[in-house]
């Protein structure tokens, strides 16, 4: 699966340079009312890309962070079980079935 998240970025990022070449005329970008900026088409479709690849890493390392954190919880809230002692406030608060017993 890592294979092929390589080759379409890979894929994505071919395109869009490919793209910007053929399109390096000056254009204005117009902030509605509040100004306009001239820059080559290649420098603002770039950035926009390079936009849009921050916001996914974002999103990703803000998922990460939140799915380590809920997985420390389980791992504290286990370890408390397995210990016999009862869920601290922060653990919670739902028992955990008892441990299965090995098979013979």
């Amino acid at each position: 699966m890592s294979i092929v998240r390589w080759v379409v970025g890979v894929a994505i990022f071919l395109a869009v340079l490919l793209l910007s070449f053929s399109n390096a005329e000056q254009v204005t970008l117009r902030f509605f009312e509040f100004g306009s900026w001239q820059a080559p088409l290649i420098f603002i479709v770039f950035c926009a890309f390079a936009l849009g690849v921050t916001c996914g890493l974002l999103a990703g390392v803000l998922r990460v962070a939140r799915l380590n954190r809920e997985l420390k919880k389980v791992r504290k809230a286990l370890l408390a079980y397995e210990k016999g002692a009862e869920p601290t406030a922060d653990t919670d608060p739902t028992p955990l079935p008892p441990p299965v017993p090995p098979v013979p």
